[in-house]
């Protein structure tokens, strides 16, 4: 998934801030991150699934960084 796929899917998810929108991404099959918006907000919620370390980005271009680095580095989070 590239870049700026996963910032047009941040891009909904924000848009519809007022209901409960979560996308899962998946790293060699298995679920890795879930993301969702918090509620009347621009906030990106992003839990890593494997440790259920959970953390906040303003920016979305930050956001699907973080998304795209994890998704696809090799080191675990």
């Amino acid at each position: 998934m590239t870049n700026e796929s996963i910032k047009a899917l941040l891009v909904t998810i924000c848009q519809y801030n007022t209901v409960r929108i979560t996308q899962t991404f998946s790293r060699d099959d298995m679920d890795w991150i879930q993301v969702k918006c918090v509620p009347n907000t621009s906030v990106l919620e992003l839990t890593y699934l494997e440790n259920q370390t959970i953390e906040h980005y303003e920016s979305i271009d930050e956001a699907a960084d973080v998304i795209e680095k994890s998704l696809y580095s090799h080191v675990t989070v």
